[in-house]
């Protein structure tokens, strides 16, 4: 008998131990969407919990709000 657990996002089925749940959103979700590709998986082995690719990307963006350092020179 095996486990099988659907991602969130894709709505695929995957062995759970190859996805995991997100320490931001809670998602459920499978490795490509909780762990990226490749070159971010360089960057999830300094994390201590697992954050999926959207929260990472959300992490990443600039907010509205924020300046650049280009303006407080002007």
């Amino acid at each position: 008998m095996s486990i099988a657990a659907t991602c969130e996002q894709c709505h695929t089925r995957f062995d759970p131990v190859t996805g995991g749940i997100c320490a931001q959103c809670h998602r459920l979700l499978c490795g490509r969407h909780l762990r990226g590709w490749r070159p971010a998986l360089f960057a999830l082995f300094e994390r201590a919990q697992p954050v999926c690719v959207a929260c990472r990307r959300a992490d990443e963006a600039p907010s509205s709000g924020a300046t650049r350092p280009d303006d407080a020179r002007s």
